[in-house]
């Protein structure tokens, strides 16, 4: 079962390479997010786990981000950014990830050794 699971994740992975616009990406991506976590969990796999626990709310907010980088670009999915945006965009994302990964990890040690939180 547990296999089945890190397949159909490991084919999530694949068709988001085969995406040609933004929201199907993004889309599948956090469905193979969703998929490896699990499989992760199920497995006790905590890098998987915690990397797609961290990659989940970035996949989230880059999704909610597309409509307002294609709005006024026209065709082209492009923005012009600033170093310093740069900069604020990476540190608030690597707060979120770091916020997640702490957070996924106190919640599978509430689930898998009660006695220990």
């Amino acid at each position: 079962m547990s296999d089945m699971l890190g397949y159909a994740a490991s084919c999530a992975v694949l068709a988001s390479f085969l995406m040609r616009t933004m929201v199907p990406l993004r889309l599948v991506a956090i469905l193979s997010n969703v998929l490896f976590a699990a499989f992760g969990y199920i497995q006790n796999i905590h890098p998987v786990l915690f990397l797609h626990m961290v990659l989940l709310p970035i996949n989230v907010w880059r999704l909610f981000a597309v409509p307002q980088a294609v709005h006024g670009y026209g065709r082209f999915n492009v923005i012009p950014l600033t170093t310093s945006a740069v900069a604020r965009t990476c540190a608030l994302w690597i707060a979120v990830g770091l916020l997640a990964t702490c957070a996924s990890v106190l919640a599978y040690m509430a689930v898998a050794n009660p006695h220990h939180v």
